[in-house]
């Protein structure tokens, strides 16, 4: 059978486009920025504090700058655990040095700081699904 007399096979259907989205927190940048809007960022208003998560994933890492933003909006607004906040600015670049070098066991304080970016992450979801109802 030539070309021409091969009947023509209809194109499957194609899924319609959805943005990318952590499934249970939200669209990332909801989750990572915020949505406040005129430099009211959950990351741009708080100052660079977060050196052990810095030390654990990175300087420009999500979760750096997530968990540095929890962790600077529980110290300012003195929410539940501001003490720790408070000697983690204390402890905290020390602490990050020793993991950095070795001496302290990085696979530990993976274990805690992935725990609090959870928490993290839950905290925002619910404060943003709050702020949209």
């Amino acid at each position: 059978m030539s070309d021409e007399k091969r009947p023509a096979v209809p194109a499957p259907a194609r899924k319609p486009y959805a943005p990318p989205q952590l499934v249970q927190y939200g669209h990332v940048k909801d989750v990572v920025q915020g949505t406040g809007g005129k430099n009211l960022d959950f990351i741009g208003r708080h100052s660079k504090s977060c050196w052990i998560a810095e030390a654990l994933y990175g300087s420009d890492d999500s979760r750096t700058l997530v968990l540095r933003a929890w962790v600077s909006s529980i110290y300012e607004e003195r929410r539940s655990g501001w003490l720790l906040a408070s000697l983690y600015r204390i402890f905290g670049r020390a602490t990050a040095n020793l993991i950095a070098r070795g001496v302290l066991p990085s696979w530990l304080f993976r274990r805690l700081f992935d725990a609090l970016l959870e928490k993290a992450l839950t905290e925002r979801a619910h404060a943003l699904l709050a702020a949209r109802h």
